[in-house]
């Protein structure tokens, strides 16, 4: 009993880490996404 608890312990860890690293690439390409929008505009400022 305590094996599969372990383990089902571990699938869980793994999923969350899993879900924090897509939320972090996302996170990425979404700012890889904007930058140019943003250097734009500060392009246009000065």
């Amino acid at each position: 009993m305590i094996p599969v608890l372990h383990d089902m312990r571990a699938a869980f860890f793994l999923v969350i880490a899993l879900a924090m690293l897509l939320f972090i690439c996302a996170m990425a390409g979404l700012g890889a996404v904007l930058q140019p929008i943003r250097w734009s505009d500060r392009k246009e400022y000065r």
